[in-house]
C-alpha cells in the first residue's frame, strides 16, 4: 500500500537512561526535522541523574513523556512501541541524533515505494568537536534485497547500520515481535534482521543523515566483562539462524547462518570454550565444520594460507603479546 502524501505520523522513540549530558542535543534533533508530523515518544528508563530535568525544560506539544522502572532499553523501546500511535517508527538511542532532513527524506521515499520495505539512511558520527560523514559505510548506500544486504553485512568488518539509520513501517514493525533483552550488546542487530527477513528489501535514502555518537565514556572491555554478555551475543547469532532458516531457500539460509555465526566465533574467541563449542554445533547443523574468516584484510588473507583455526590461534598469541 502506498499512502497519500504528507498524511504519515512518524512516532520517534527514545529510550533514556542516565543521558543528562546527551539528551538534550538528541531531543532538539528531533525538535528540528523539517518534517513535523510526528510525535516523540520519550521512556526515562529509571534515570537517576538529571535526564529528567533535560527533557522537562522542553515545551513542546508532540512530546511525549513517560517514566518507568529501570528495565534496560530493550523494555524500554517497547513500552514506547505500546504509546505510539504512528505509521512509522523511528528508533533514537540518547546520545545520537538526527540531521534536520532525516525524516523528509525517508518519508519521501516511504510514499515512492510503501510500507513492504525498510528504509536506510547515510551515516555519520557526532561528538563534543562536531558532526562528522562516516568512513567506510558506503558500501551500504544503496538497495538492497534481504538477502543482499546479509552477504553485504557478513562479508565485511567493523561496519553495520545502527539503531538511528532505519525507518521502519508499522506493517514490517508488526510482522514481529518486540526487542528482545535476551539478545544483549546485539539487540539492534538481532531486532532489525528480523524486520528485513520480513520486508520486500531496504530501500536506501540519500542525503537522510544520522549521527551516532563517539565520545561516550564506556570501555567495550567493560561491556565485555562478564559470560553472560557472550551467552546473550551467541542467542542472537542463533536467532539470526532461526529466522534465515524461515525465510529464505534453505542452501542460502545455511550459507547465511553460519557466517553470523563465525562472526561470534571469531569475535569472541578464544574465551569461554564452552559456549565457542555450542556455536560450533549450531555450525554443523547448517553443514559447515568451522568458521569462516571475519575480521580484517589480512585476518582473511591469513586464514585462507593456514587456516581459519590455526589463524585464530595466532591472532590470540600475538595480540597476547602486545602486553608484554
Amino acid at each position: 500500500m502506498i499512502p497519500e502524501k504528507n498524511s504519515c505520523l512518524v512516532s520517534i522513540i527514545i529510550p533514556v537512561y542516565n543521558a543528562e549530558r546527551y539528551i538534550a542535543e538528541t531531543v532538539q534533533s528531533c525538535l528540528n526535522q523539517l518534517y513535523t508530523n510526528f510525535e516523540l515518544v520519550i521512556v526515562n528508563d529509571g534515570s537517576t541523574d538529571g535526564s529528567e530535568a533535560e527533557i522537562l525544560n522542553f515545551n513542546d506539544s508532540r512530546i511525549k513523556y513517560f517514566r518507568i522502572e529501570n528495565s534496560g532499553s530493550c523494555e524500554a523501546r517497547n513500552f514506547g512501541i505500546s504509546k505510539a500511535l504512528g505509521q512509522l517508527f523511528q528508533f533514537l538511542d540518547h546520545d545520537d541524533v538526527l540531521d534536520a532532513n532525516k525524516l523528509s527524506r525517508q518519508v519521501n521515499k516511504y510514499q515512492e515505494f510503501g510500507d513492504d520495505y525498510i528504509y536506510s539512511a547515510e551515516m555519520g558520527t557526532v561528538s563534543n568537536t562536531g558532526r562528522t560523514k562516516g568512513r567506510g559505510y558506503e558500501l551500504y548506500e544503496k538497495n538492497f534485497t534481504p538477502i543482499e544486504y546479509f552477504e553485504t553485512l557478513f562479508n565485511q568488518f567493523g561496519k553495520c547500520m545502527t539503531t538511528g539509520a532505519w525507518l521502519v513501517p508499522e506493517k514490517l514493525l508488526k510482522s514481529t515481535h518486540g526487542w528482545d533483552k535476551r539478545a544483549g550488546l546485539n539487540d539492534d542487530g538481532e531486532y532489525f534482521m528480523r524486520i528485513i527477513v520480513n520486508s520486500s528489501g531496504i530501500v536506501f535514502c540519500k542525503a537522510a543523515l544520522f549521527f551516532f555518537r563517539r565520545d561516550v565514556p564506556n570501555s567495550l572491555s567493560k561491556q565485555f566483562g562478564t559470560k553472560d554478555v557472550y551467552v546473550k551475543w551467541l542467542y542472537s547469532y542463533k536467532s539470526y539462524v532461526k529466522h534465515f532458516i524461515d525465510a529464505f531457500e534453505y542452501s542460502k539460509a545455511k550459507e547465511l547462518g553460519w557466517k553470523a555465526l563465525s562472526v561470534y566465533y571469531c569475535a569472541s574467541y578464544p574465551k569461554y570454550p564452552d559456549l565457542l563449542r555450542e556455536c560450533r554445533s549450531e555450525m554443523k547443523k547448517l553443514g559447515y565444520n568451522k568458521p569462516c574468516a571475519h575480521g580484517g584484510d589480512v585476518f582473511v588473507k591469513t586464514s585462507k594460507v593456514i587456516g581459519i583455526m590455526l589463524t585464530l590461534k595466532l591472532w590470540y598469541l600475538r595480540g597476547k603479546a602486545k602486553f608484554f
